[in-house]
């Protein structure tokens, strides 16, 4: 009798999971197939959508830098719509490190020409010391991997998943931790200096102010080119690639 019970009870955990499903939104690894279906066997594609105004980063150690998105004005990201069971969602909240690495947001997307709820991991732009997590280059094969996904994505006739905004993401995290002052970096400068909150040579007080107002691309600029930043302060003369230029 217990045996004959088992089964049973199998399928009712199997259609109460099926039952509590969820929308998951991703838009890094979990864009490759292959790789989402060896973490979490169960979940399966249900459609895909552009995010409006998120620009798709790398953060971490330069080398080893992973995905992440963030509110951005003119930007936007391809993603891929999953519908996962708490056992799949259980298994992506260690793999994120969630809620220390990675919190979760609640967005809307557009399936089916209608608008539903999806959860997505966001990367904490600060670790529990408050340390910055920088902008950098990811590293080969996790690059490569997020690539892939893009391919197949392609392949199945998603246009969003053009390949070239994955390249532009790369080179503008690499841009940022070699410490060209980017348009970004001088709007958000120009903007702190314009709400008169503090003295613009107290860097650590303009570094405060720009993680709480989520500046972060002054916020990484900050950690490494601190007399870069007093010379622009200075001279209103940015550094480039190839010279020092004009503020525009």
């Amino acid at each position: 009798m217990e045996n004959s019970k088992q089964p049973n009870n199998m399928v009712s955990k199997a259609a109460q999971d099926s039952a509590n499903t969820k929308l998951y939104v991703a838009y890094g690894s979990n864009l490759n197939t292959t790789q989402m279906k060896y973490r979490c066997p169960t979940a399966k594609i249900v459609g895909s959508d552009m995010l409006e105004d998120y620009k798709l980063l790398f953060r971490g150690r330069d080398g080893s830098a992973v995905a992440t998105i963030e509110a951005m004005k003119g930007y936007c990201v391809p993603v891929l719509i999953w519908e996962v069971t708490p056992a799949d969602e259980a298994a992506l909240d260690v793999y994120e490190g969630f809620p220390t690495f990675y919190r979760k947001e609640t967005i809307t997307v557009h399936l089916d020409d209608e608008k539903r709820e999806a959860f997505v991991y966001i990367m904490n732009v600060t670790d529990e010391h408050g340390n910055v997590r920088e902008l950098g280059k990811p590293g080969c094969y996790y690059f490569n991997t997020i690539l892939e996904g893009y391919r197949r994505a392609a392949c199945a006739h998603l246009y969003e998943f053009d390949a070239n905004l994955l390249l532009e993401a790369r080179c503008y995290s690499e841009r940022c931790h070699r410490g060209i002052m980017s348009d970004q970096v001088v709007i958000q400068i120009l903007t702190i200096k314009d709400s008169g909150e503090t003295n613009m040579f107290d860097i650590e007080a303009v570094c405060n102010i720009a993680v709480r107002d989520g500046h972060y691309a002054l916020a990484d600029y900050l950690v490494d080119h601190e007399n870069d930043y007093v010379q622009f302060i200075l001279t209103g003369k940015r550094k480039t690639e190839k010279r020092w230029l004009e503020r525009v």
